[in-house]
């Protein structure tokens, strides 16, 4: 059952809402017809209009003021005060400057800073004119409707930069459709102001804490009418332009992510592929830490019957060091540096050193590991530039450091890389790395060390030895990704 006193309140607020709608359109329609009458001969009328103003200004507030729950009685279609206070006396109380003061014509008609198009939403047909025409004047372009549901309709057939929608109206009112504005992922960055009168102050906040920009009391004041369109419209346009920003970084990331995806893709495709058969099997595990890394790898025989490998390990990241490392490992593989025997690993790094310094190539140096191994001799020289020591393991299990001493490549000009030799025995595997190898942050917080791949690889498996230490590495890893790129390469020597 509803509450006869919650009923009354509505009925009484309902006929406030009736009686000061006729007297708002006067005020609006006076404004503007004072507006448009120029010059002296027109300074009686517009004198006259402005009493007519005035007058209904101060009617509307004894309205406001007098017809409240408590004051007056609804008996079917009659209405009978409670006492207390004297109509002629409120009325006394409101003469003078009644309402609003009269405004500058200047003020009133001045064109807006931007202008907008503008949807107005007010069941009564005259408020909504009143309303259009004030803001065609000031450059805006509107369209009116009468009621909720022509509302939604128009809003999701146009684009409209700003609604003014009216709280109280038969049918969907006003905080329903700002409600189903506001829950349109398609409409909800749309600007709602809300029209009220002075006495609706609850529903204007309700509406404000449902996602409206803002409230207009009826009547319009002109200076606030155009301050609170011009102040709801430049948030807008900041939304806007942040919202496109958003769009053009997002597509600006998808298109660097696919090209990104391009050149890993061509990182991956330069590396050599898997050898099974020969004096030398080979295979390999390469994880870049981001999209495209710093390391770069080769291997394959040569043209005297003997072996080689590099692995390079540039510092950093992203395209830079992807396409410092693969112009580095081109020219190694074609053999490009002048006066260099390729047969000596040192001399390789010596003239890599020379041609590469890291003032010409944005600061950015590498590390390197070098071997030639000759199949007839089962020796394997080798030298190393800031490399980690690759590692050894023997068929019987042991270990052995194959370890040269040697700068980062690029950070010293002038300086000569010294080669070193070990003798390869049967059934044995080289395995060839990066520092990222085995610089992981285990679960316990702790840092694998050099030493803890070398009794790792021990353990590992003759078949598929560098896919099962991978394996063994993201297990121990702690982190989802890998801090640095990881590449190990596996020689197996029959």
């Amino acid at each position: 059952m509803s509450d006869p006193a919650a009923t009354g309140e509505e009925s009484v607020a309902a006929l406030r809402h009736d009686l000061r709608t006729p007297i708002n359109q006067i005020i609006g329609y006076s404004e503007l017809v004072a507006e448009d009458l120029e010059g002296d001969e027109h300074a009686r009328t517009r004198e006259d209009l402005e009493k007519i103003g005035r007058a209904a200004r101060g009617l509307a507030d004894l309205i406001t003021k007098e017809i409240q729950p408590g004051r007056i009685v609804l008996v079917g279609e009659r209405i009978g005060t409670t006492g207390g206070e004297n109509a002629t006396a409120a009325k006394n109380e409101g003469s003078g400057q009644l309402g609003q003061p009269s405004l500058p014509e200047s003020e009133l008609i001045a064109p807006a800073a931007e202008t907008a198009k503008i949807l107005i939403v007010d069941d009564q047909e005259e408020n909504c004119t009143v309303l259009q025409r004030r803001l065609e004047k000031e450059g805006h372009t509107c369209a009116a409707v009468y009621d909720g549901a022509t509302a939604l309709e128009r809003l999701a057939a146009e684009d409209f930069d700003l609604v003014l929608l009216d709280i109280m109206m038969p049918g969907i009112d006003g905080r329903e459709v700002l409600r189903r504005i506001k829950t349109d992922e398609k409409l909800r960055h749309v600007p709602v102001i809300m029209i009220s009168a002075l006495d609706q102050i609850e529903s204007v906040v309700a509406c404000i804490e449902q996602g409206a920009e803002d409230y207009l009391p009826k009547p319009f004041n002109p200076v606030l009418l155009r301050a609170r369109i011009g102040s709801s419209l430049d948030r807008k346009r900041l939304r806007d332009a942040e919202q496109a920003a958003f769009v053009a970084l997002k597509e600006s990331q998808e298109k660097l992510a696919a090209e990104l995806s391009e050149a890993a893709a061509y990182v991956q495709s330069v590396l050599p592929a898997p050898i099974k058969d020969g004096p030398v099997s080979a295979s390999w595990q390469f994880l870049p830490s981001s999209s495209l890394g710093g390391d770069a790898f080769g291997y394959g025989p040569e043209k005297d019957g003997k072996f080689g490998i590099c692995l390079l390990d540039v510092c950093g990241h992203g395209v830079g060091a992807a396409l410092l490392s693969i112009s580095v490992l081109n020219v190694i593989r074609a053999e490009s540096l002048p006066g260099v025997n390729f047969s000596d690993p040192g001399e390789v790094l010596t003239g890599l050193n020379n041609a590469f310094p890291m003032e010409k190539h944005g600061e950015m140096f590498f590390t390197a590991w070098c071997g030639i191994y000759d199949p007839s001799t089962r020796r394997m020289r080798f030298a190393g530039g800031g490399h980690p020591p690759s590692i050894l393991v023997r068929g019987d299990g042991t270990t052995e450091v194959l370890a040269a001493k040697g700068p980062v490549i690029g950070a010293m000009p002038g300086m000569n890389f010294a080669s070193a030799e070990a003798v390869i025995p049967p059934a044995a595997r080289l395995f060839v790395f990066s520092d990222g190898a085995y610089e992981i942050v285990r679960h316990g917080g702790s840092m694998m060390s050099h030493d803890d791949l070398r009794e790792l690889l021990a353990r590992a498996p003759r078949e598929n030895a560098a896919a099962w230490t991978m394996d063994q590495l993201r297990e121990l890893n702690s982190q989802p990704v890998f801090d640095d790129d990881v590449s190990l390469v596996e020689l197996c020597f029959p």
